[in-house]
């Protein structure tokens, strides 16, 4: 009996050591939320890789996705987590973070100056998609077309817009609708569309099932676009990459990147930059689009300045050339 309470007695006193000895560990602990697009996206996903990665690897830092309902949330969650002095990243569309640091459309009167880049993550075309047999051989075709260009308010719809606007067609010389990419998918299938705005996937979908074709962008044009709107690069995607993609064909693309703001600690965004790219090929598991993140891909389509983290590393790594 007595010796059972002295074992007893030893396991508390070893139970109290191990809370005593974790104590100032876990107060060095940073719980860091990074800040994604729903649940069950690219964006979480591949926020919940780098959140992962950077746990793994990057001592006395615990990050945590977390799911929003998009740019705006994202930029006010940073807003605030700024006032209080605390880090946070988010991974946002370029158009946002755009906005947000410019003070334009959603954010007009109320400017994010504060907000800084660190890395492209993934991005990818916008086809204008057509039946094969389709009259639409340009973009300047599409007047008194039904053409679905991306929800309302989308970057999708206002990018499509803004690259007609520089063929000379208004919106009222087509009948635009706003549906996202599976409704404009389904459209083009059942004949309610003359064509649509498509990103890879569900236009690789559709190419399985129908006989679509991509109709090229004007790369001239697309240069305006992009002097005008930095937010929208745009690629040149070679003949035979996609079904239905039988000549080179230039078209916009869409770009998610990773952000977070100007008062966060240079060593700590350099860190997490450096273990991300040392630590790629782990990353690269997590989903496919995570692959698209090279350092040759690293500051495409990032319209705003970078935070100071990130260029030490680019600098560092040879990214950025001194």
């Amino acid at each position: 009996m007595k010796g059972t309470k002295v074992i007893a007695f030893l396991i508390v006193v070893y139970v109290l050591m191990g809370f005593i000895s974790a104590g100032p560990m876990a107060a060095e602990t940073k719980l860091i939320p990074l800040y994604t697009a729903a649940a069950g996206g690219p964006s979480y996903m591949l926020g919940a890789g780098i959140a992962s990665l950077t746990k793994k690897y990057v001592s006395g830092v615990e990050m945590v996705a977390e799911a929003t309902p998009g740019s705006g949330p994202m930029v006010r969650n940073l807003r605030e987590r700024e006032g209080m002095k605390r880090e946070a990243f988010a991974i946002i569309a370029s158009d946002g973070a755009f906005n947000a640091y410019h003070g334009k459309k959603d954010y007009e009167g109320k400017a994010y100056p504060a907000i800084r880049g660190i890395t492209f993550l993934f991005g990818g075309p916008q086809f204008l998609a057509v039946p094969a047999n389709s009259s639409i051989r340009s973009y300047s075709d599409v007047r008194g077309k039904r053409v679905g260009i991306g929800g309302p308010g989308s970057t999708i719809a206002e990018s499509t817009l803004a690259l007609l606007e520089l063929y000379g067609i208004k919106r009222s010389d087509f009948k635009p609708y706003f549906f996202g990419y599976v409704e404009a998918a389904n459209g083009i299938r059942d004949g309610s569309l003359d064509g649509g705005i498509l990103a890879d996937v569900q236009y690789t979908e559709l190419s399985l099932t129908q006989n679509v074709r991509a109709v090229p962008a004007d790369e001239e044009i697309l240069k305006k676009l992009l002097s005008q709107y930095p937010y929208y690069p745009y690629a040149i995607f070679k003949s035979g990459s996609y079904k239905g993609v039988d000549q080179d064909t230039p078209a916009i693309t869409f770009v998610v990147a990773l952000y977070t703001y100007a008062g966060v600690s240079t060593d700590l965004v350099y860190q997490i930059t450096k273990n991300l790219f040392e630590h790629r090929e782990e990353y690269y598991q997590v989903h496919k689009f995570a692959r698209m993140m090279t350092p040759e891909t690293a500051l495409k389509g990032i319209p705003i300045p970078l935070h100071p983290g990130a260029e030490k590393y680019y600098k560092e790594s040879g990214v950025i050339k001194n």
